[in-house]
């Protein structure tokens, strides 16, 4: 078998096929990396080549760890140097979740120097240090590039650093399933010759030769092209003397030998699985899939089989793969699809159901096992709480039964975790790498619908086992697969049961996870998971008017509510689906003419004349019908106009919007929009989000750099009036100009600090609250602390020790303050935020960044999650 480095040694000597192998065994993300950077996917086949033939004029004096190295720069530099924009209209084929797309898109946003970095750490899981080599930076400056680049994404999408952490991780696993076209399949395109797929073969009398050119690349990089493309490669007689063909291969039929071998081979894996499972045979034996299997091995290797596929060796191998992948165990299954024998694509359904059907019968067998033993794990409890690594860690000390299990668990493909109400531990499948394997990488339904076999089960008889407030984004994932153009298929089927099974406990709940408190009222949880899952079409469709219900009776009835029924939620679907749904939506008919707007020499002409009229008289009707970009417009010429009341009376009615009075009293100019950005851009595929009656839009801009203080999200409620959504922005010069900022918290916090008169923290501004929290910091003063936060349940005892792992600043060494309010549209208050602080640190010269969460109360803003800083 040729290997890289032989490969590596022949494209030193001008040879492009072993160039290819070389790259694809040195570098097979380079299709998805070029993609990360901007490439658009119709352009990567042809980037991919160029760079490669650039790379190979110099290949003559480099190592390969050089060549590999040189070839990260050489793209980089040709992304940077031409920049390629992304195209839109191919994006959702690509990424299919809205959320992954949406970040995507930022990433796209960032300076080359930001992205690349983010990119290389994230995604390709390189260390910094690696980075540095490429970029040819210090380590300091990849650090200070990936904070940099993350920070200004967390500002932009409103994201805290977990919940950011969270998506990259789902943004990298939907690259995965992005199979770009290759140079190979490129040269392939262009040529004339044809190239045969096993299909091909079995409705032809006799092998078909391949053109000399489709022959050099296949002889050369088959496995490479059956990787890439999930089809199986046929090469004619002399080739497959040559390519070491196996005996099915060889043999023109089907012989005793070949069913005696295969025999042989099932009943290995049979008598091995049950050790490498870490159970007994017996109980192997008593598992429904080995019982089916079985029955499936009797007629694989019956006469009658033998005889229908006498003439036909390959198809019978294909079977007796299938057979194999059925009697397996879940890694085993993993294992095969990078075996000598490829799984074909059209097999990747069946090869889920049965996966899934497998690990969800030894999910079972393992969680029984795990509550069997229950007192026994009880010694892996840290801080109150069961902890999975300490299972792994101390298995050795278990007896016998329960150590062999847990370490086996890989071989389940299972990873325990604790159970969220109860005192013990369960599983969930790990598909990780399933994800990885082809065909499965290059099916979009096999990717949505490992994402539902990774959190499934998503509740038991307790009620939801993952947290409330993500089972609305499982929702909206699952919607999107199911309201994708395409042929249905079991996967969708799965999908859509989980669907309809996951809408309805969380709408009904169940006896044990009731959705009424003792009060008869909706628990404050669903009302937001409620009014979460109201922002997609479908599901809006059903609960608006159960909201409006629920809102008028004070969450206690909804007629609607008590009609509601099964299969309402697919009827819905079903009516998105066919284009019937837009109409029945509060702006659910809503169209967005395509506009771009280089600002380059933008002077707000086309607005002036509307804007005279609107500031005559502030009627909010002149503006129905009007552009979105106009209106945006109009706001930011009354900023550079000065006229804060015209601002005023542009911004949406909100609960977060002060009175006209308090506006004006604490207005700042912002940042120029013609100074701050090079163009903005409106088109249906700009972002949107339904919240309730309402739809916001963000338009596509490009800074020059970015500016948080921009206010640029829109909304609409009602006749396509739309206005700007008010977002809360202070800032403050802590160490410099804003001294009676200082002089404001100082009062303000001897005040409270006397009396705990809580109207005062009412009325305090966010950045006011954030900065008492801080002097107190400073003070060590728990019950201060304790009152400008949300978390009221931990003992002073309990809060020492929390202060004792965090490392707050205190309020004296800040010298910066910023906080900024969030689209946070299913709030209970509409309301939430983070606040950040600035300080110099003994080792940096450059002020250090740190974030924390805030919500507004009905007693005014908060300090938030502060257990997880």
């Amino acid at each position: 078998m040729t290997s890289a480095n032989d490969h590596f040694r022949q494209a030193q000597k001008g040879d492009t096929a072993s160039l290819y192998c070389w790259v694809e065994s040195a570098f097979p993300d380079m299709g998805r990396f070029a993609y990360q950077l901007g490439v658009r996917s119709p352009k990567l086949p042809e980037f991919q080549q160029t760079s490669l033939l650039e790379l190979q004029k110099h290949l003559g004096q480099l190592t390969p760890e050089q060549a590999k190295i040189q070839l990260y720069q050489l793209l980089i530099q040709r992304v940077s140097i031409q920049p390629i924009r992304v195209e839109s209209t191919d994006l959702p084929m690509i990424l299919s979740f809205q959320e992954d797309q949406e970040l995507h898109d930022e990433l796209q946003k960032l300076l080359p120097l930001q992205r690349v970095p983010i990119v290389l750490f994230y995604f390709h899981h390189f260390s910094p240090r690696d980075i540095a080599t490429i970029l040819e930076i210090s380590e300091q400056q990849v650090q200070q590039a990936i904070d940099e680049g993350l920070h200004t994404i967390r500002l932009t999408m409103n994201l805290n650093e977990t919940q950011l952490v969270q998506r990259l991780t789902m943004l990298q696993k939907s690259y995965q399933r992005f199979v770009p076209l290759s140079p190979i399949e490129l040269d392939i395109q262009r040529s004339d010759e044809e190239t045969l797929n096993l299909e091909s073969v079995k409705t032809s009398s006799s092998p078909q030769p391949l053109g000399k050119k489709s022959a050099m690349f296949l002889g050369t990089a088959g496995l490479f092209l059956a990787l890439v493309i999930g089809i199986s490669f046929t090469v004619n007689d002399q080739q497959a003397k040559t390519s070491g063909a196996t005996e099915p291969e060889q043999s023109e039929i089907v012989t005793d030998k070949m069913m005696t071998d295969w025999q042989s081979q099932y009943d290995t894996i049979k008598k091995t699985a049950p050790e490498r499972l870490g159970m007994t045979p017996q109980q192997f034996e008593q598992l429904a899939y080995v019982k089916q299997a079985d029955v499936e091995m009797e007629r694989v290797f019956s006469d009658n089989m033998q005889k229908s596929l006498k003439d036909d060796p390959i198809h019978m191998q294909v079977v007796v793969d299938r057979l194999f992948r059925k009697i397996e165990t879940p890694r085993g299954m993993v294992d095969s699809l990078a075996g000598p024998n490829p799984m074909l694509s059209t097999e990747t359904e069946g090869f889920l159901l049965d996966y899934a059907a497998k690990t969800d019968e030894l999910r079972l067998f393992v969680d029984n096992l795990l509550l069997k033993y229950q007192q026994e794990l009880e010694s892996t409890i840290v801080m109150d709480q069961l902890s999975p690594e300490k299972l792994l860690a101390q298995a050795s000390s278990y007896p016998e039964e329960l150590r062999l299990v847990v370490e086996a668990l890989p071989e389940y493909n299972l990873t325990p975790i604790a159970h969220p109400k109860n005192s013990y531990f369960r599983t969930v499948r790990n598909v990780d790498n399933l994800t990885q394997q082809q065909p499965i990488m290059g099916d979009l339904h096999a990717g949505q619908y490992l994402h539902l076999l990774s959190s499934e089960p998503y509740f038991d008889n307790s009620g939801f086992l993952l947290p409330l407030e993500s089972i609305p984004y499982h929702l909206f994932a699952m919607e999107a697969a199911l309201l994708e153009e395409g042929p249905s298929s079991a996967l969708l089927s799965s999908i859509e049961i989980a669907y309809q099974q996951i809408f309805w406990q969380l709408v009904k709940g169940s006896d044990n996870s009731p959705v009424f408190d003792e009060q008869g009222k909706v628990k404050m949880d669903y009302r937001i998971a409620w009014n979460s899952i109201a922002s997609s079409n479908p599901m809006a469709f059903i609960m608006l008017p159960i909201l409006k219900e629920m809102e008028a009776s004070d969450w206690t009835t909804s007629t609607i509510y008590d009609e509601l029924e099964f299969h309402h939620v697919m009827d819905a679907l079903a009516m998105e689906k066919s284009g019937e749904l837009a109409n029945k939506l509060p702006n659910g008919n809503l169209k967005l003419e395509d506009e771009f707007v280089d600002l380059k020499d933008f002077d707000y002409s086309r607005i002036q004349s509307l804007y005279e009229s609107f500031e005559a008289s502030y009627d909010l009707q002149l503006l129905s019908g009007v552009s979105p970009l106009d209106v945006l417009f109009m706001y930011h010429y009354a900023n550079k106009q000065e006229d804060a009341t015209t601002q005023w009376h542009l911004l949406a009615d909100s609960p977060s919007k002060p009175t006209l009075e308090t506006f004006i009293k604490e207005w700042r100019k912002i940042p120029e929009l013609t100074k701050t950005a090079r163009w903005v851009e409106l088109s249906n595929s700009s972002y949107t989000q339904r919240v309730k009656d309402k739809v916001y839009i963000y338009p596509g801009i490009d800074m020059y750099e970015f500016d948080e203080q921009l206010d640029l999200l829109l909304v609409t409620e009602k006749d396509q009036i739309w206005q700007i959504d008010y977002r809360q922005y202070e800032s403050y010069d802590l160490q410099g100009e804003d001294q009676q900022f200082n002089q404001a918290v100082e009062s303000l916090y001897a005040s409270f600090a006397t009396d705990f008169q809580a109207q005062l923290l009412t009325e305090a501004k966010p950045s006011e609250v954030a900065a008492m929290f801080f002097k107190a910091v400073e003070n060590e003063d728990v019950p201060m602390m304790k009152k400008l936060m949300i978390e009221t349940h931990l003992t002073d005892e309990e809060f020492v020790d929390l202060l004792a792992l965090k490392n707050f600043r205190p309020f004296s060494e800040l010298a910066q303050l910023t906080f900024r309010s969030h689209f946070t549209p299913n709030h209970p208050l509409g309301r939430g935020g983070t606040v950040e602080i600035q300080y110099y640190t003994t080792a940096q010269e450059n002020l250090f960044p740190e974030m924390f969460n805030m919500d507004k109360t009905k007693d005014g803003w908060r300090m938030s999650n502060i257990n997880e800083y």
